[in-house]
């Protein structure tokens, strides 16, 4: 009996879902596929294992079968086995310039962490990865409060996590480059949102120290118009800048690492030093009284459908209808800081509020799809503002499993509503 038949026979313990595959031969990579998502599915992980062992015995080398194992092997926490498999997928994909390793996800200081303390840590001899901007030395890796982002979908790690996210695999090529001087990280973001939570306030640990500007910056090549605008709003000369390509690493021979602010606060301490940093900007508080109403149609995705219905109704209250990603950081600074009412969709441009006065009102228009993201619930609470969120279910036509990026309508009249009771209230 060949192994694949033996594997076959003894998954027939394991019911339907193993019975299905009795006396099929190895299939092509999307049945494959199928048949592994049904035994886990049905709870039968050694059962994926021996589907995964029984392909590779049959058809010798298989990309799908060694990347379906590995995982299944992190999965349980067989950690030195999984990456013998990963190494060997590195090989089959002709990876060769690539280092598999395993790291232990790390804080830069837990103990300030729970205490909710702005910190910042020096780091020597480390490689950055300049995809997510993760921090990596000594078998350990630095993510969760450096830049947040979720390391399952870096294109070193691809997925390769462990259950409970405190082991990751990565795939590393040689260092591109190696930074001999003592450089910050400040690392780089697409979205405006993230740019400002994730680059911008943790840099006030640095500032309050006099560490801010006494050494270069490091920061991706490829950055955005309103990134090079907050840099030189904050003063930093662009000769000051050490610019790196994405998605690649570089070594580091010592770099300072400022905490990202993820509670309130540290976020309150962020907020009010990006305020001191800007006050030239800001519109006095005692003259704040315009009424925001914050538009998304620049934006492809995640869009308010009936947009032009709810601001027609808003519009006899007062409301101006600004596109903050039409406008420049100077225009959008003076702009959120002078209103006294905003009303936006769930999106980074409602990020500005943290330039809006003290007590400012806010209604934040959302979906089911992304009322669990409070990031503008939770800055409110640092920056001193009410916000009111409506949260819709009504999606565009067709929309059967909406997701984050959804378009989505709001009903127009418990708008109205909510903007009209905190009209009264403040009247």
């Amino acid at each position: 009996m060949s192994f694949y038949a033996r594997a076959i026979s003894w998954l027939s313990r394991f019911g339907p879902a193993a019975q299905h595959h009795r006396t099929e031969a190895p299939a092509d990579a999307p049945a494959f596929q199928r048949r592994i998502d049904l035994a886990l599915a049905a709870g039968q992980v050694a059962a994926a294992e021996q589907l995964c062992m029984a392909r590779l015995a049959a058809r010798g080398d298989d990309r799908d079968a060694r990347l379906h194992l590995g995982h299944l092997l992190l999965r349980e926490n067989r950690v030195a086995d999984a990456l013998g498999h990963f190494r060997i997928l590195d090989a089959l994909e002709g990876r060769g310039d690539v280092v598999t390793e395993a790291f232990t996800s790390e804080r830069l200081d837990i103990e300030r962490v729970r205490r909710g303390e702005p910190h910042f840590r020096w780091l020597e001899n480390v490689r950055v990865e300049t995809a997510y901007w993760t921090v990596m030395r000594d078998g350990c890796v630095y993510n969760e409060d450096v830049h947040a982002k979720n390391l399952a979908t870096s294109p070193f790690v691809r997925g390769r996590v462990s259950p409970d996210g405190a082991l990751v695999i990565a795939s590393l090529p040689s260092a591109a480059r190696t930074i001999e001087q003592e450089c910050i990280l400040v690392g780089g973001d697409d979205n405006y949102s993230h740019w400002l939570f994730r680059n911008m306030l943790k840099l006030s640990s640095l500032d309050r120290a006099g560490l801010l500007y006494r050494y270069p910056w490091l920061v991706n090549t490829d950055l955005k118009n309103y990134q090079n605008e907050y840099l030189g709003l904050l003063g930093q000369q662009p000769e000051r800048l050490l610019k790196v390509e994405r998605n690649s690493v570089i070594a580091c021979r010592r770099l300072l690492v400022p905490a990202l602010h993820v509670n309130s606060r540290a976020i309150s301490h962020g907020v009010a030093w990006l305020r001191e940093r800007l006050a030239h900007l800001l519109v006095a508080p005692a003259q704040a009284a315009r009424r925001l109403f914050v538009s998304r149609r620049d934006n492809a995705r995640r869009s308010v459908l009936n947009e032009d219905e709810v601001f027609a109704a808003l519009a006899p209250l007062g409301f101006e209808r600004v596109v903050p990603g039409e406008m420049s950081v100077v225009d959008q600074i003076a702009t959120f800081s002078g209103a006294r009412y905003i009303v936006a969709a769930h999106g980074a441009a409602l990020t500005n509020m943290i330039f809006a006065p003290p007590g400012a009102a806010i209604v934040e228009l959302t979906s089911t799809a992304i009322e669990h993201m409070d990031l503008f619930r939770k800055l409110a609470r640092s920056t001193q503002h009410e916000v009111k969120s409506v949260v819709s279910a009504d999606y565009a036509a067709g929309t059967d499993h909406p997701d984050v990026n959804s378009d989505y309508r709001v009903d127009v009249a418990v708008v109205r509503a909510a903007v009209a009771g905190m009209l009264q209230a403040r009247s």
